[in-house]
């Protein structure tokens, strides 16, 4: 064919494609115009023109990525799911908007842009991970901390509960303790990464060379028991010196809208930007739904009202940390006020016969 009949049927594919997404225009442009990056972003920047800068994704392909990943968008689905789960599961419903433009940086190397949004992998629909919800709220849990200091020993207990512990020190410790691994060496790094980032605390040279000459593990661990013992005596916090997973589960979020943001570093002595950086976003003003099942999977080795005390202290602190989340927001470039986002609509679903008095500004309903 031609360089003109090609000319011709890419133009006639283009106005085809113009009126169906952005994403078709994208993989259009990135196949046809692979060797001239320029022209890929001039004609993406023409696209946007001629179209809304805002564009939007089928509604249908947004529900049909809820029913996969298990989202429930209507209440009474959400009762019927409770009523399956253990006693005192609950599930947490968030509908939010976006106030500001979230981004995530998708792994797709072979983009029209640098900096591509996060999306599902077959579907293309920009996404938050359920892996990131978790990560996210888990760091929300430690502002909590600063927050109120009369209750930090609750906090990280409830943190534990949810979210689970299993750090690759522990795992070491007690992979040795079980005699899984008998490498004395390994054993003792792991001790001291232990002090240092599971119980934070000062690791003095002298602890150093002590740890690291001593071949009698019988007092390794001793030592190590005696700094849990200083922990627990200095801050009355209860550690939980075994790895297990959280109690709760983390539901992926999907978004129906795309756009693009520009950021322009300037130049400190012109003050003019050089080099604008494109960001492809979902922007202000999208919403989502964000939700949480909590199953309190050992609740059959407790008694029933020490395990409705844990339950009501993990959902409270987890309304707080969702509020404090979105006041922080999620994804990358937070420094930016990028993420942040409003609850709209917040209830959770309690599977028991008791009443749960926290999270006062929620809807709440009792199976």
């Amino acid at each position: 064919m031609s360089n003109n009949k090609t000319f011709e049927a890419l133009q006639e594919m283009k106005s085809n494609i113009i009126n169906n997404s952005l994403n078709s225009y994208i993989t259009f442009c990135k196949y046809n115009y692979k060797n001239d990056k320029n022209r890929q972003i001039n004609n993406l920047k023409n696209y946007l023109k001629t179209t809304s800068k805002i564009l939007s994704f089928d509604n249908d392909t947004l529900k049909r990525m809820q029913n996969i990943s298990g989202i429930i968008t209507e209440e009474d689905d959400v009762k019927n799911l409770v009523k399956k789960l253990p006693k005192y599961s609950f599930t947490v419903c968030v509908n939010f908007k976006l106030l500001e433009p979230y981004f995530s940086k998708d792994d797709d190397e072979f983009y029209i842009i640098q900096n591509p949004v996060l999306k599902e992998h077959v579907f293309k629909v920009p996404m938050v991970r359920g892996s990131s919800w978790k990560g996210a709220l888990a760091g929300a849990f430690k502002k909590l901390l600063n927050k109120i200091d009369n209750e930090k020993s609750k906090i990280i207990e409830s943190y534990l509960r949810i979210f689970g512990a299993g750090s690759d020190s522990i795992k070491g410790i007690e992979s040795y303790l079980k005699e899984k691994s008998k490498n004395l060496e390994d054993f003792k790094n792991n001790i001291l990464e232990f002090i240092l980032f599971e119980l934070g605390m000062k690791v003095t040279k002298d602890d150093i060379d002590e740890i690291k000459a001593e071949n009698n593990e019988d007092k390794l661990i001793q030592k190590l028991q005696e700094k849990i013992f200083q922990k627990i005596k200095k801050n009355d916090l209860p550690i939980e010196f075994q790895t297990h997973k959280g109690k709760a589960i983390f539901y992926p979020t999907y978004f129906n809208k795309l756009s693009l943001e520009i950021i322009n570093p300037h130049d400190r002595r012109k003050r003019a930007g050089t080099v604008p950086i494109h960001y492809e976003v979902v922007p202000k003003d999208t919403e989502g739904i964000l939700q949480i099942v909590y199953i309190p999977f050992d609740g059959v080795l407790k008694k029933d009202k020490d395990l409705k005390e844990e339950v009501e202290q993990d959902l409270k602190y987890l309304c707080q940390a969702i509020q404090t989340l979105a006041d922080e927001g999620i994804g990358a470039k937070t420094k930016l006020g990028w993420g942040r986002f409003e609850l709209e609509k917040k209830y959770f679903c309690v599977k028991g016969d008791e009443r749960f008095q926290v999270c006062e500004e929620w809807e709440k309903c009792q199976i």
